[in-house]
């Protein structure tokens, strides 16, 4: 009875989610506070994350984010210059409700990122750090063409990036990036109105900004700005003309301790045009060097 209830308004958001070409979130390829500093050869490092995250749009659509993600990462040297590859990969749950309540949830693994990072130009003196990255999402994640929310994505995906580093005041420094993310197929897309189809995307082309405050060698605090745009869907053939543009913002904390780091953040959407958007995303990581 309560799914009957439902089932109206669930249609209602469907037309809208499709007439948009709904589909999850496509973000810029994160960098964290950092990240752009050319690492030294032979460095190793394991990450844990948890995330939290809310997602809310029209009609009390809500989905309910929750991840544990692991990283893996090994420097060396490439060409006499710094170099490292690392491997991202986790697992975790979508928990659709308010009028995406009838819609199933998903559980299990994310997809897998692998990763390779080159430093063409390196001065520890000022700390200026150039450095550019390749990126390969492999379709490891929880998927079935049954379910319209699911934890991967059933494609391919490959970005390229090129990020600047640089200290602009005493213990400030200041960290920019910009990439663009491409998308494969997904033969097997099914949407919100129940269509199964060929989902494809076109680029998406993202900048980030931010700042990196060392108040010690032990604490220090970070605010970053991002910026997407593109990344209109085709699905079944037919431009869903729903380009993505967003500005969003987070901040971190970060402290450095004896038996590894310890980084807190939290961020949302200022602006999207998408039929959901974040209105809390929380990381907690935890960080071993050696």
């Amino acid at each position: 009875m309560q799914r009957s209830a439902l089932k109206p308004k669930v249609t209602a958001l469907a037309t809208l989610l499709m007439a948009a070409g709904f589909s999850m979130p496509a973000w810029a390829i994160d960098l964290q506070p950092g990240d752009a500093t050319a690492p030294p050869p032979g460095l190793r490092g394991v990450q844990l994350s948890y995330l939290n995250a809310e997602r809310v749009g029209a009609n009390n659509a809500r989905i309910d984010q929750t991840q544990v993600q692991f990283r893996y990462t090994q420097a060396f040297e490439m060409n006499k210059q710094p170099a490292l590859f690392y491997l991202h990969t986790g697992t975790g749950r979508n928990d659709p409700s308010g009028a995406l309540g009838p819609v199933p949830s998903d559980n299990g693994m994310i997809d897998t990122t692998l990763v390779l990072a080159y430093w063409p130009y390196v001065d520890r003196a000022s700390k200026t750090f150039v450095g550019v990255a390749g990126y390969l999402i492999t379709p490891t994640g929880s998927y079935s063409s049954d379910r319209a929310i699911n934890m991967g994505e059933n494609r391919y995906r490959w970005a390229g990036q090129i990020a600047y580093q640089t200290r602009i005041a005493r213990d400030l420094d200041w960290m920019s990036a910009f990439d663009t993310l491409w998308f494969g197929k997904n033969d097997a897309s099914r949407s919100l109105a129940d269509q199964l189809g060929v989902l494809e995307q076109k680029a998406l082309y993202s900048a980030q900004t931010g700042l990196l405050y060392h108040l010690n060698q032990r604490y220090s605090i970070a605010a970053s700005y991002f910026y997407s745009e593109g990344g209109e869907t085709v699905f079944k053939g037919a431009a869903q003309n729903n380009s993505i543009k967003s500005h969003r913002y987070q901040v971190s904390a970060i402290m450095n301790s004896s038996i590894g780091r310890f980084t807190l953040q939290y961020g949302q959407d200022i602006d999207n045009n998408a039929s959901l958007e974040d209105k809390q995303r929380t990381f907690l990581r935890y960080t071993k060097f050696f």
